[in-house]
């Protein structure tokens, strides 16, 4: 009887083990960037070495522990981060990542192609505080997927920006905006603004905003107020009209600006600015519909290009963009030029066999379910918030299974205006059936 307790205790120690190598754990829901500033004019300047409440940690050492690398780092606990949270967010990193804080482990990423997030507020002293970021070389998950640079000449293996955020606790978790057409054309555009509260009791907050045309014309501006118990969440929402001139588009890529500052008792405890490109978007007859215009995409992989003014000269009106360092520069980049960006998730089976049988491609293996569902998703909320972005495709293969159409229709459901595309679909439903050339 002992035999077959210890033997099921070293069987459940290793499917554990496993299981963290696959998936990650203890990290925030994905979302986009978001910097938080102590004054407005510094949040517009897009500097994060302006704001009192983000830093970005750029000297490391690098060590050996066993056969995987680790990087260390360090930061100040500064005196205006007492009574804030505080995030550790990673940029990207190429392979599956352990991160301790202060010699204890805080969580792990299993996919580093997009920004991660840690909150590390428990584990940070007063002073000195230090960062380890060990590879984990030999996780699962890394065969599932490399992420390749998409700035080009950076390294791989490179971190994206390591950055220490200190939001307040009741904080902004995301910015998201949706466009959709009055009879009239104009757009209708709704701003969402997902907020969290981290404290252990009842917070309240007041939130201004203003969005703006060229910085100058204020389209809408007001404030609401928001009370939330102990670690929950609630989402802040308003809307405006915007005339049909001032959508984004590939023949108009005009982008306001939208400000938001949080309020407590009338102090400001955060202010966050950002850049958004408003469009409606739709798939119907299997047409992609930008500003109720039909639009013909004629895309070209990112790597084939030296240069986004490339894409336009060579025929083509977007791009695909793998996941990977530098994403969220490209995607901005794509914004200002005026193109349409479809995403890869970070998931390439195409040199794991075509073989969908017990033990061949992941793509059937339900085992790596989560990770296709981790992987396809994080990508999404990562990126959903761009305005070029206008499909997903399920990551680089040519099989199909039961990942595969789950990841399909989780993506659909999410963003069910967006085009989703597999180039292994063989004409399988989870593919949309919008023409791309």
């Amino acid at each position: 009887m002992r035999r077959i307790v210890t033997f099921l205790s070293i069987f459940i120690a290793i499917s554990l083990t496993a299981s963290a190598q696959m998936n990650s754990y203890n990290v925030e829901p994905v979302r986009s960037r978001i910097v938080p500033y102590a004054k407005m004019s510094d949040a517009k300047s897009g500097e994060v070495a302006l704001s009192r409440y983000a830093l970005t940690l750029s000297e490391w050492s690098e060590s050996k522990r066993g056969e995987n690398n680790c990087y260390t780092a360090y930061f100040p606990m500064n005196v205006d981060w007492l009574n804030r949270q505080v995030i550790l967010r990673i940029g990207f990193a190429d392979k599956a990542l352990r991160v301790f804080v202060n010699g204890r482990e805080v969580g792990y990423s299993a996919c580093g192609a997009y920004g991660v997030e840690f909150n590390i507020t428990k584990r940070v002293n007063e002073g000195r505080n230090e960062v380890q970021l060990l590879v984990d070389s030999s996780a699962a998950s890394n065969r599932l997927y490399t992420p390749r640079s998409q700035e080009k000449g950076a390294s791989v293996g490179t971190f994206g920006d390591v950055m220490v955020l200190c939001p307040p606790t009741i904080r902004i978790r995301d910015i998201l905006c949706e466009t959709s057409l009055n009879s009239a054309g104009d757009g209708v555009v709704e701003v969402a603004i997902p907020v969290k509260c981290d404290a252990l009791n009842r917070k309240s907050a007041t939130m201004n905003y203003t969005l703006r045309l060229n910085d100058s014309i204020v389209v809408t501006q007001g404030s609401r107020e928001i009370s939330l118990a102990m670690r929950a969440e609630d989402t802040l929402r308003f809307a405006t009209t915007l005339p049909k001139e001032r959508l984004w588009s590939a023949k108009s890529p005009m982008r306001l600006r939208l400000d938001v500052e949080s309020r407590i008792d009338n102090r400001i405890v955060e202010c966050v600015s950002c850049d958004v490109a408003l469009r409606s978007l739709e798939v119907k007859r299997d047409k992609l519909y930008i500003n109720g215009e039909p639009v013909s995409l004629r895309l070209v992989e990112w790597e084939a290009v030296e240069n986004l003014d490339e894409v336009v000269k060579l025929g083509y009106n977007g791009i695909i963009i793998n996941s990977g360092y530098g994403l969220e520069k490209s995607l901005w980049e794509c914004e200002k030029a005026g193109l349409y960006v479809v995403v890869r998730a970070p998931i390439d089976t195409s040199a794991l066999g075509a073989d969908i049988r017990k033990g061949g491609n992941p793509t059937n293996d339900p085992a790596w379910r989560d990770a296709f569902v981790e992987r396809t998703m994080g990508v999404v909320d990562a990126t959903k918030g761009s305005g070029a972005v206008v499909g997903y495709m399920l990551g680089k293969g040519k099989t199909c299974g039961v990942n595969i159409y789950d990841a399909y229709l989780l993506v659909k459901g999410r963003v069910p205006n967006h085009i989703v595309l597999y180039e292994g679909a063989n004409g399988e439903w989870c593919s949309d059936r919008v023409a791309v050339r």
